[in-house]
């Protein structure tokens, strides 16, 4: 296997970009939802199947028919090989991030099985969109490619016309592997052209140090702004350096703490997305929004980000932890075997929802890194092998046990799930009404699109050099440049 390009230590893979009627993503986003409160009571991903996405109804992934018939466990053979495909290459581009090692050992067998290479081209994730765009638009694309996808029409946003572009799959024995609320992300116009293999976890809520907690007298995690903010400074008090980790160096990640929490915002406005995907409102304004931002801003000021928040990145996290240096940091929930497997602590750790603006809400999230077939590719019925390699009970075991970040795989397969005794404490306290609400970049068209920009903006106006509301407003610009763009009419 050959490998190219940089590796960042960056992982979007919750922030998948958005376009499309919320009226699809609401549905899709429930069944996701109500599977990851009900998957953590079971160790097979058997049990998620189509009792779990039974609530959607999604008209795109209605519309697409399968081979793959029940999906309560379904089972994709590979492609008999007949030394059809024997010498020759199949290339791969990806964000760093989407793939890593997890892949490395699938691809390895795919490569002995066939007698064929596979070039993997791994992207730094702020580079990655650009180049992509370049490739499609000068026709030299690799065989397969990747994109942040979601049930709201992100493959147009971020690809254009797929039948120009992608590979159709319609049809494909693979298609029930994934859950209906991840096929509504590989669909576009009734026709199946990606593939969305990724984990059913708590994503990027507060992980803390339970016992640090526990020594300093903190009994309940906190669930308000001001409660968070006594909590913060009876950790710095007690002589942790950064008692809320926050890398701004890594360019993508302060920006959860405004996104995640996106059912907070509909509480004034249940129809905020709707009327954000019409073009009836707009981030500028919006007085929760603002409150969100002035709170991260008076943290900031306060110093519980750390000295140097925004010079920091994420490399060193793991051992800040064990080293009590830090209390806190938005991360997977996986991250909790991580730090206790890469650096021996002993200390307990747990997780609560992130609570600026006073949210309660569940950062509900059924997008993530799809894989897309290159319609130009001259090695079409290897692209095609390649999906269906990968959907192998055995590929999917082996692509979670070489997962250290994460503990399930979202798919209607029977394989070996790891879940974490905390990720089972942590959903037992949420309440199942506020999983209903899609994460905001998820829940809303062309949001996601610029989610580097917004935290820039973020970084900014921590910094003084804006204000709160122009880093709303400078999202709704952006939103509507990439609307008129796509011909969107709402914008016209």
């Amino acid at each position: 296997m050959l490998l190219c390009g940089a590796m960042t230590a960056s992982l979007l893979a919750g922030c998948g970009s958005s376009t499309g009627s919320t009226g699809t993503s609401a549905s899709s986003s429930s069944a996701s939802a109500s599977t990851s409160a009900s998957a953590v009571e079971s160790t097979s991903a058997a049990d998620t199947g189509s009792d779990s996405t039974e609530a959607v109804t999604s008209t795109s992934t209605e519309a697409v028919s399968s081979t793959s018939g029940s999906t309560d466990n379904v089972v994709v053979k590979a492609v008999e090989n007949k030394d059809q495909f024997k010498g020759e290459e199949l290339s791969i581009l990806v964000s760093a991030g989407w793939m890593d090692n997890r892949y490395d050992a699938t691809i390895q067998r795919f490569e002995d099985t066939y007698g064929v290479t596979v070039d993997v081209q791994t992207i730094p994730a702020d580079q990655y969109s650009d180049i992509l765009q370049s490739d499609l638009a000068n026709g030299t694309c690799p065989d397969i490619f990747w994109i942040q996808s979601n049930p709201v029409g992100a493959i147009e946003s971020n690809i254009g016309n797929p039948e120009e572009y992608c590979i159709d799959f319609t049809g494909a024995d693979w298609q029930n592997v994934m859950p209906e609320s991840r096929q509504a992300s590989c669909i576009s116009n009734g026709k199946l052209y990606g593939l969305q293999i990724w984990h059913n976890s708590p994503e990027y809520v507060m992980v803390y140090n339970k016992s640090l907690f526990k020594e300093l007298g903190i009994t309940d995690v906190p669930t308000t702004y001001d409660a968070l903010k006594e909590d913060l400074k009876k950790i710095k008090d007690s002589g942790v350096e950064t008692p809320w980790f926050m890398p701004g160096a890594d360019g993508w990640q302060e920006q959860l703490a405004f996104f995640q929490i996106g059912g907070v915002y509909t509480e004034d406005n249940p129809n905020l997305y709707d009327d954000l995907n019409n073009n009836k409102a707009t981030f500028a304004d919006n007085k929760k929004m603002l409150e969100v931002l002035n709170e991260f801003k008076e943290l900031s000021d306060d110093g519980y980000f750390g000295e140097d928040w925004v010079g920091t990145d994420s490399t060193n996290l793991e051992n800040e932890f064990a080293d009590r240096t830090t209390a806190m940091a938005m991360a997977n929930s996986s991250f909790i075997k991580q730090i206790q497997d890469d650096t021996g602590t002993k200390d307990e750790f747990g997780m609560f929802l992130i609570p600026l603006g006073d949210n309660t809400w569940y950062p509900t999230n059924p997008a993530g890194p799809t894989m897309f077939g290159y319609k130009g590719t001259e090695h079409e019925d290897l692209v095609k092998a390649f999906f269906q390699f990968v959907c192998t009970p055995e590929s999917l075991q082996e692509i979670l046990d070489n997962s250290p970040q994460y503990t399930n795989l979202d798919v209607n397969v029977d394989i070996e799930q790891h879940w974490l005794p905390e990720e089972k404490e942590f959903m037992a306290t949420v309440d199942k009404s506020k999983m209903g609400v899609p994460v905001l970049q998820t829940g809303t068209k062309y949001t996601n699109d610029y989610w580097m920009d917004f935290g820039s903006d973020m970084i900014s106006f921590c910094q003084g050099d804006i204000s709160a509301n122009d880093v709303l407003k400078n999202m709704d610009a952006n939103r509507a440049e990439d609307a008129k763009a796509a011909g969107d009419s709402a914008w016209s």
